[in-house]
């Protein structure tokens, strides 16, 4: 048999390492384009290049999988700040089915806002007496605020309080009436001209004359004494209230209806994804009859094809030895958060990026069996919780509450 010639042994080997190389670089770029739409949100994993202007995350989201396809239902809560312009509308990719968009409900919220509140009142009453005032006084009153507060409001009995609204001087006239009996005549030189009394003096205004003991002389009475009632009077003047300002509190509870948050529901319609068609790269079966080839031209398709698979093992070993083992699931949320790589070199799983507390862990079974035995550590932020693998024949699932700074196996 007739040797290659250089030259051709020279394309042979450039060809394969071409080969090998690309098959490599498109293991490991599969598998970086796999882990960038797993951890990016689904809206954004058909073009990884564009990225939200704002984040903006489901607060639930359900799978509804029946017999006639697959639907995807998100639940968005906004608040009154943020716009439903926010909320991703595109076109995704998961498992093999492809979703869009067909619906958007919407369903306004309201709170009701309550706080206390008092409300003092001021009438002008004629009185104090507090039955007098009372009649003036509601029981209750209505109450609306300027910032849209409103309520019914009760009367404070103990707060009412009467003023006096202002005062006016008027005079009088002051009586006082003085007897003097036992008089010897009815002389007004016996009657006092002025008088005392509570501190004000009295002028002497009249006087009224009477016999008070009588004597019969010639079948005449003729009086013996006297007894005079003297009435002495003066000008005074007093100040007198012309009014009373009365305050009084009333009390409750106001309220008014606020608008809360809103709840946008999303619904995405899954389509399957039907696998391309295998084209078949075996060249045609020839009829002809076989005829004697000549050693130099010996077709170097075989050895290509043997190349080929010899750089598709090379490339499985590549993709085999980056991939990433680990699978790391949010609590509560199914959908899968980030992927990680552990192996009996490097024993730690850093969840440091991702936010919350409590996570979920899936180590496949290969990593799984490797570890058997082995103490790992998972790390989150400044916080780190070792665990012991026992390895039982299937993957190997944790439950890490950072919060509480637990980390157990789930079989």
């Amino acid at each position: 048999m007739k040797r290659l010639r250089s030259p051709q042994l020279i394309c042979v080997v450039l060809l394969a390492c071409t080969v090998l190389l690309s098959c490599g670089l498109t293991a490991l770029a599969v598998e970086l384009e796999s882990d960038i739409q797993q951890t990016l949100p689904p809206e954004i994993a058909v073009t990884p290049s564009v990225l939200p202007t704002e984040e903006l995350f489901p607060a639930d989201m359900q799978t509804v999988i029946t017999d006639t396809g697959r639907q995807i239902i998100r639940t968005y809560i906004l608040t009154p700040e943020q716009s439903p312009d926010d909320i991703p509308r595109n076109s995704f990719i998961r498992d093999g089915w492809q979703y869009t968009l067909t619906d958007i409900t919407q369903q306004r919220t309201s709170v009701t806002d309550t706080r206390s509140h008092t409300e003092t009142v001021e009438i002008n009453t004629d009185s104090n007496d507090l039955n007098s005032v009372l009649a003036l006084l509601s029981p209750t009153i209505e109450f609306q605020s300027e910032d849209g507060f409103h309520g019914i409001l009760s009367l404070d009995i103990s707060s009412i309080s009467c003023e006096p609204a202002g005062h006016r001087s008027s005079s009088f006239t002051v009586t006082a009436t003085r007897e003097y009996p036992h008089l010897s005549s009815n002389d007004m030189s016996l009657i006092p001209r002025t008088i005392t009394e509570n501190g004000r003096t009295l002028t002497l205004d009249s006087v009224a004359w009477e016999a008070q003991r009588t004597i019969n002389i010639d079948y005449h009475d003729i009086p013996t004494s006297y007894r005079a009632v003297a009435t002495y009077t003066t000008r005074a003047t007093r100040t007198v209230v012309t009014g009373y300002v009365t305050t009084a509190r009333y009390f409750g509870e106001i309220s008014k209806v606020v608008t809360g948050d809103t709840i946008y529901t999303a619904f995405f319609e899954g389509t399957e994804i039907n696998p391309a068609p295998i084209v078949s790269t075996e060249p045609p079966v020839s009829t002809s009859e076989p005829r004697a080839a000549d050693v130099s031209e010996i077709p170097l398709t075989p050895i290509l094809t043997g190349l080929a698979v010899l750089a598709m093992l090379a490339g499985a070993a590549v993709f085999y030895f980056k991939r990433r083992n680990v699978k790391i699931y949010r609590d509560g949320v199914h959908a899968l958060a980030a992927k990680d790589k552990i192996s009996a070199k490097n024993k730690l799983i850093d969840l440091s990026p991702l936010d919350g507390e409590r996570f979920s862990i899936e180590i496949d079974k290969i990593a799984a069996k490797n570890l058997n035995s082995q103490t790992i550590e998972v790390r989150h932020g400044t916080v780190s919780l070792n665990h012991k693998i026992a390895y039982e024949g299937n993957a190997y699932r944790m439950e890490v509450d950072f919060g509480a700074g637990n980390i157990c196996a789930i079989y």
